[in-house]
């Protein structure tokens, strides 16, 4: 599985995991479910594409 995927996965199963401890009623366990989710993978790709724009770091030395 690719990293995205393993990211996914874990914002899904988190984001489930703490909509179902924090509320009680469907509605509002929806509404964190979403935000959550929605949150941690925009936060996750936004981290991505900044770090994207870094340098690779020195280049390999030639033996």
């Amino acid at each position: 599985m690719s990293h995205f995927g393993l990211m996914a996965l874990y914002a899904l199963l988190l984001s489930v995991f703490f909509a179902l401890l924090w509320k009680r009623a469907r509605r509002e366990q929806v509404r964190l479910f979403l935000q959550l989710f929605l949150g941690m993978m925009g936060g996750a790709l936004i981290l991505a594409w900044l770090m994207y724009m870094l340098p690779a770091g020195p280049p390999a030395p030639i033996p």
